[in-house]
């Protein structure tokens, strides 16, 4: 039976969380030995970290569009001034 979209999309994301979470686990282990137990709570950590790179990405595209309009609107300008003193 073909599975549609949407669980695809679904299964792709909770196996990029899962891993993420248990690198994420096994790094905090390394860095703590003594804290027991964390493997329970390698889904939430890597759901977590999904969602953290997904809002940097996203502040980060909206400050790069930001330079960009604003580079364009004083190219606009510059233009104009060009074009009204007639150079």
């Amino acid at each position: 039976m073909k599975q549609d979209i949407l669980t695809q999309i679904m299964a792709f994301a909770y196996s990029a969380a899962h891993y993420l979470g248990t690198w994420i686990v096994a790094l905090v282990q390394k860095i703590l030995p003594m804290a027991k137990e964390l493997s329970t709570l390698a889904d939430p950590i890597g759901y977590l970290a999904i969602l953290s790179i997904f809002v940097i990405i996203t502040t980060l595209a909206k400050k790069v569009a930001f330079v960009i309009v604003l580079v364009g609107w004083v190219l606009i300008i510059i233009r104009i001034v060009l074009m009204t003193l007639g150079i």
